[in-house]
């Protein structure tokens, strides 16, 4: 991005507020919506990867290219020069949260060079696709009432295949790793494809066993990890420091300091490296 941008980050055109859309806020009534639609003057995309990695909720369409992430409790949709946020009660509140999100967007060009860009795109399976994997039993291990409401949670990332205890085994697993240039920015990507049954352990080992990560047969810790703890390390491994990860989850320093020395504990590693990998390997991230 031009450093022309941070100057274009202070200012937006075409600003309308339009009424109606299906609720986005908990608790608003849909007929008391407001979308808020404006312009930039320039394209912002090479953001995206950016704010996919800190962005709350973050979904990234890299070929349109768009994302839509949630933003101080309010969804945002940005295409490469334009966007919409919703959902306002009136036209102040709009234009509070348009000077937020232009100050989110600036800070976080700021500091592009700190942060390790997501480029992974969202690629949601349909529920129903989802469903022919699950035992079909309802029996609300996973914590949903049913194994339909799994499935919709699965589908739009909220929850992990392994938190039902008959999910269908994978018989391919895929890796994607990205090439890059001497400056750092990514050129293009290698996806390779794995045998999950012909694995062998004795001829090579995967990069979580070969940094100690300790785990359960199933790959999954041998004391469950809560849901809080989750979070916290699916921020850990998106490289989001204890401060950092306090103030996005409104906790105290301590209560985060805990919680990571809980998960490292289950996890059976020593640093945030091995418990990043873990992450990753489990598709926490």
């Amino acid at each position: 991005m031009a450093e022309q941008a941070l100057i274009l980050l202070q200012e937006y055109s075409d600003f309308v507020l339009k009424d109606g859309g299906p609720p986005v806020r908990h608790g608003t009534p849909a007929d008391n919506l407001k979308f808020a639609h404006f312009r930039l003057p320039q394209d912002i995309s090479d953001l995206f990867p950016y704010i996919n990695r800190v962005a709350a909720s973050a979904s990234y369409f890299p070929k349109l290219p768009f994302i839509r992430f949630v933003l101080d409790g309010f969804w945002c949709g940005l295409h490469s020069d334009y966007g919409v946020c919703a959902s306002f009660a009136d036209r102040q509140e709009a234009l509070d949260f348009m000077e937020r999100l232009l100050n989110f967007l600036n800070e976080l060009y700021s500091r592009r060079n700190q942060l390790e860009p997501n480029y992974q795109g969202w690629h949601p399976v349909p529920a129903l696709h989802i469903f022919k994997l699950l035992p079909q039993t309802n029996c609300r291990a996973c914590g949903y009432p049913t194994c339909l409401a799994f499935a919709a949670a699965l589908s739009r990332q909220q929850t992990l295949p392994e938190h039902c205890p008959g999910f269908c085994q994978p018989i391919l697993a895929q890796a994607v790793y990205p090439v890059m240039d001497n400056q750092g920015n990514l050129v293009s990507t290698v996806t390779l494809e794995f045998d999950p049954g012909r694995f062998n352990p004795a001829v090579g080992q995967s990069p979580a066993d070969r940094l100690g990560i300790k785990a359960s047969s199933g790959g999954c810790p041998i004391t469950p990890l809560t849901s809080r703890e989750r979070e916290v390390l699916r921020m850990v491994a998106q490289g989001a420091t204890n401060l950092e990860i306090a103030a996005q989850l409104e906790l105290s320093h301590h209560t985060i300091k805990s919680h990571i020395i809980n998960i490292f504990n289950k996890l059976g590693v020593k640093d945030r490296t091995r418990a990043a990998v873990w992450a990753v390997r489990h598709n926490l991230v």
